[in-house]
């Protein structure tokens, strides 16, 4: 019996997987929770008015028994029969847990006995304990988890596929002014031609690979000409794995230009969905030359993901956690009327082809290049050393200095008297050498040292 349970299990889990919340989902959930129980229990607990006395706490409850015994005393003392006083009493005593032991806690005496018949009836005192206080936590988390597994799986099987996809298609042909593709043989010849042009585009990719992704796991072709309800939409399947469901993919006319009969397609519009983030769907926009440069139409396409300009070989890229999608154009051609040049497509042929990110898509090993022959590397002569010569010395002597002669001294002539020569100062001797203080501590002791 456990055998095939397991069998059971491993037999859907595949298909089951893709739909159950990812462990971070579920972490997060579960402590939003938590956060509004903190915020219930703690910071903005719930206050409560006119409810029964047992709700209170056991010290409130005290208070209560309090007052019935006061007011019991009161009522005995204004003569009002006794039998009505006590049935009150008891009344009262029985809205509080195990009156009883308040009253014995409380040294009340008067309405002890009383007490003891109100105990019968009254409710049993609560009993605190560690399980009760964070089964609300415990219980309450794993029913939470249990509600958003099922809820997600009722959304990936049945909410997503019969309500929001249906609803989502009719949005994306309501904004392209189209109707609903019907069972014409215009849809079926695209649908033939289609297919056709993948399969020549997968022989010319396996030949020569256009990208560095690798085989995609999906290839589609979508085909726009005039007469045709243009809205491809193509499921992402995995076929190495048991056709896994992964996403959808498609195409779409973004925006016309003219009005009436002369209404024509500028813009085309590329989406990505991934099952994996369902609340949104990805797009991008191939616009016509005339489209890309006119403001007024290039404010309606922007807000709808990247916008590229149409050509032959143009691309665009589409990423989400879990796929990549890129669109080739692979032909097109602009029509000729009354409107502005390149200003719509008659004819637009638009390659989808999708990846997984999850490893499973290995980039196209590259043709190995000869790397380049090694240069030789340059050495500097060793530096000489440097040698110092001195300049030889000459060998002529060098020629003497001698001072001039000094003039002859002539005494000055003398006019009507003598002169009498000045006798020179007499010759001072020299100054002593000042006296040496040998006294460190500038005494007047002699400190010359002895012998």
């Amino acid at each position: 019996m456990v055998g095939k349970i397991r069998s059971t299990i491993t037999g859907l889990w595949p298909v089951l997987k893709p739909y159950i919340p990812k462990p971070r989902q579920l972490f997060i959930v579960v402590l939003a929770f938590l956060i509004g129980l903190v915020w219930s229990y703690a910071l903005d607990p719930v206050v409560f008015y006119d409810a029964d006395p047992s709700k209170l706490a056991q010290s409130w409850q005290e208070q209560w028994v309090k007052l019935v015994a006061e007011s019991y005393d009161l009522y005995s003392r204004s003569g009002q029969s006794n039998e009505q006083i006590d049935q009150n009493t008891i009344i009262l005593l029985r809205a509080v847990d195990d009156p009883q032991a308040i009253v014995s806690k409380l040294g009340l005496t008067q309405i002890q006995d009383l007490a003891a018949q109100a105990q019968a009836n009254a409710p049993a005192a609560p009993q605190p304990s560690l399980l009760g206080s964070i089964r609300p936590w415990i219980l309450g988390s794993v029913v939470l988890v249990v509600v958003a597994i099922i809820s997600s799986l009722l959304y990936g099987f049945y909410i997503n596929p019969m309500v929001v996809e249906p609803v989502r298609r009719s949005i994306r042909r309501r904004r392209s002014g189209q109707k609903g593709p019907g069972a014409t043989q215009v849809e079926v010849d695209a649908i033939k031609r289609s297919r056709e042009m993948a399969q020549q585009l997968a022989k010319e990719d396996a030949a020569a690979p256009a990208t560095s992704f690798g085989p995609p796991v999906t290839r589609h072709v979508s085909m726009y000409f005039p007469g045709r309800s243009f809205d491809d939409s193509f499921a992402i399947e995995d076929t190495k794995n048991d056709d896994e469901f992964l996403g959808e993919c498609g195409a779409v006319i973004s925006e016309t230009i003219g009005v009436g009969e002369q209404e024509k397609v500028a813009a085309i519009e590329v989406w990505l969905f991934d099952k994996d983030d369902f609340v949104r769907t990805l797009t991008g926009v191939f616009a016509s030359e005339y489209a890309f440069n006119d403001p007024a139409i290039r404010s309606k396409l922007d807000p709808k993901g990247q916008v590229v300009l149409a050509q032959p070989g143009g691309t665009l890229t589409l990423e989400t956690n879990t796929l990549r999608m890129q669109a080739r154009i692979v032909d097109m051609t602009y029509g000729t009327g009354p409107l502005p040049a390149n200003s719509y497509f008659e004819k637009l042929t638009v390659e989808l082809q999708t990846w997984r990110k999850d490893g499973t898509a290995q980039p196209v090993a590259s043709v190995p290049v000869a790397a380049p022959a090694a240069m030789p590397s340059y050495t500097p002569p060793p530096a000489a050393a440097p040698t110092f010569t001195p300049p030889p010395m000459p060998s002529a002597p060098l020629p003497t200095y001698t001072p001039p002669a000094a003039p002859p001294t002539t005494p000055p002539p003398v006019y009507g008297g003598s002169i009498t020569p000045l006798k020179p100062p007499p010759m001072q001797p020299p100054p002593s050498p000042p006296v040496r203080d040998d006294d460190p501590f500038g005494g007047t002791g002699d400190w010359t040292p002895i012998g």
